[in-house]
């Protein structure tokens, strides 16, 4: 969990907490909106209706550049849980069941997994990708949403103005 989660009562811990606070929706937005911004990524991505969205969030493809040139679909998870709430291997396997031949799978927490969430990924070989709440503050730093330990506000504004 330590190696998850930045240190309780830090600026990165009150930030992840504000992000905890928003609605599911709202956190969906703000999640497919960081993974935009990945420049170093070629890639497009959807976020799903909020409800009967088929159990998953978000989709889309990453694209190898030449000369592979090759697409990566995928299918993505967004889900707030307080730091003291880990995500367990049953929430990981709703994402793993919906995955189709040669998808990849994306899931994102403010929270942190439990090691068996962790073996069950590696050991059975899942295709999907852990982001714990300290790897979502880090991708936000590389971005520069987060500066001075605060979090661009009028960047969050203007992601959760195109939900309206």
């Amino acid at each position: 969990m330590d190696q998850q989660l930045p240190p309780e009562g830090s600026a990165e811990s009150n930030i992840l907490e504000e992000l905890r606070k928003l609605s599911a929706t709202e956190f969906e937005a703000i999640t497919v909106a960081i993974l935009k911004q990945l420049e170093n990524v070629t890639h497009s991505i959807t976020r799903t209706r909020s409800t009967a969205d088929g159990g998953f969030d978000f989709f889309g493809h990453f694209q190898l550049p030449y000369p592979l040139s090759y697409d990566i679909n995928f299918l993505g998870e967004a889900k707030k849980f307080k730091r003291t709430d880990a995500v367990q291997p049953r929430h990981v396997s709703r994402l793993v069941a919906r995955l189709n031949r040669g998808q990849y799978g994306i899931f994102i927490t403010t929270s942190y997994y439990t090691s068996q969430a962790q073996r069950e990924v590696l050991e059975d070989g899942y295709p999907v990708k852990l982001f714990a709440g300290g790897d979502l503050i880090r991708i936000m730093k590389e971005l520069r949403l987060i500066q001075n330990g605060k979090l661009n506000k009028e960047w969050m504004t203007s992601v959760l103005q195109r939900l309206a």
